[in-house]
């Protein structure tokens, strides 16, 4: 009886577990670099486990926990609750700039991105107008990633091949940091401008890109801007090929370069295998 009792409340501990869908998914890239004819390998992966279940009443609820290669914090944890109201998302989510950007990261290891805060909390606001989406986001004076405090909106609008999106967080301390992109497609190729703009450092990013996709085979390109009160801090360009093995294996050879900095001089090759 003992046995059975204590069996009956184990399972009772265990059971909520198995109420959840839980998958778990991730990366891994290999790569092997020369910058100058310095050499390096290098790994660099993630892994990712979500859980998704369902309320009594139909709300929809998932979890995110992401770890890196080396078992460390990935960031991106977070609690999402979605419904008719649409979507809030609770932990180290994106800010309002930080929703739509990096339209040019195509690149494996030598590609650019822009610098946008995480925040707190975040709302996918319903669709109300196809093809538009409305974003509202908020950071703690105490957050998940030391990011500013702010309260943010970030709206997009996607018509056929042309996608355009504006955003911008308002600062606790009375900056701003806006972002406006765009990405054109037409048959195989993408191209994407972005801006960011932060008064509170005068930091600018101008970014340009293009993927041209044959395929399983891949043409990409960057370029990346920054300025610090119109001083010119870096100017990168990145270039990459890759080609699909199948399986969620990706080849690539990328090079790159800093008009800014002769010694930043990188071309990699590698493989990335998805999960």
């Amino acid at each position: 009886m003992k046995k059975i009792i204590a069996a009956a409340v184990a399972a009772a501990f265990i059971a909520p577990a198995y109420a959840a869908d839980i998958t778990l998914s991730g990366d891994l890239e290999w790569s092997y670099s020369d910058g100058n004819g310095a050499t390096a390998t290098a790994l660099d992966g993630d892994v990712n486990i979500n859980a998704s279940t369902e309320t009594a009443n139909g709300l929809s609820v998932t979890t995110s926990i992401n770890l890196n290669d080396n078992g460390g914090d990935d960031g991106g944890d977070a609690v999402t609750i979605g419904g008719d109201f649409g979507k809030i998302t609770l932990g180290d989510t994106s800010s309002a700039v930080d929703k739509f950007d990096d339209r040019n990261d195509y690149s494996f290891v030598a590609g650019t991105s822009l610098t946008g805060d995480d925040g707190s909390v975040g709302w996918d606001l319903p669709t109300l107008i196809p093809g538009a989406k409305v974003y509202v986001s908020y950071g703690a004076d105490t957050n998940e990633d030391g990011n500013e405090a702010h309260t943010g909106v970030a709206v997009s609008y996607g018509a056929g091949p042309v996608s355009v999106a504006y955003a911008q967080n308002n600062n606790d301390d009375g900056t701003k940091i806006t972002y406006v992109g765009g990405t054109a497609t037409f048959g195989g190729i993408a191209v994407s401008v972005e801006t960011m703009d932060d008064d509170a450092t005068d930091l600018e990013e101008r970014s340009v890109g293009f993927k041209y996709s044959m395929g399983d085979a891949a043409v990409y390109g960057s370029n990346q801007k920054t300025t610090t009160a119109n001083a010119t801090d870096s100017d990168v360009s990145a270039f990459g090929i890759s080609y699909s093995l199948g399986g969620g294996v990706v080849a690539f050879v990328e090079s790159s370069s800093d008009e800014e900095d002769a010694s930043a001089e990188s071309t990699a090759l590698g493989v990335s295998v998805k999960f």
